[in-house]
């Protein structure tokens, strides 16, 4: 068996249907970053598509958090 820390066992646990949830998250988040930053929108567009990203990345990191401390009992 290959060297895995503790740690990253209890965030990785793809049978779980909230670890695809954080994965979904934070793909969109970057995606929509990338595309902010290379498409370059008109003002009103680049603000709301930030707030998104942003909102995108809090909610994965709070889901990571909960796979973070349901590993251990699961």
């Amino acid at each position: 068996m290959p060297f895995q820390p503790s740690s990253l066992r209890r965030l990785w646990q793809p049978r779980r249907g909230l670890f695809w949830v954080m994965l979904a998250f934070n793909l969109l988040s970057s995606a929509l970053v990338w595309y902010v930053h290379l498409a370059q929108p008109a003002e009103g567009l680049r603000l709301g598509l930030s707030l998104l990203a942003l909102s995108n990345a809090g909610l994965g990191w709070w889901v990571a958090v909960r796979l973070w401390r349901e590993g251990g009992a699961r």
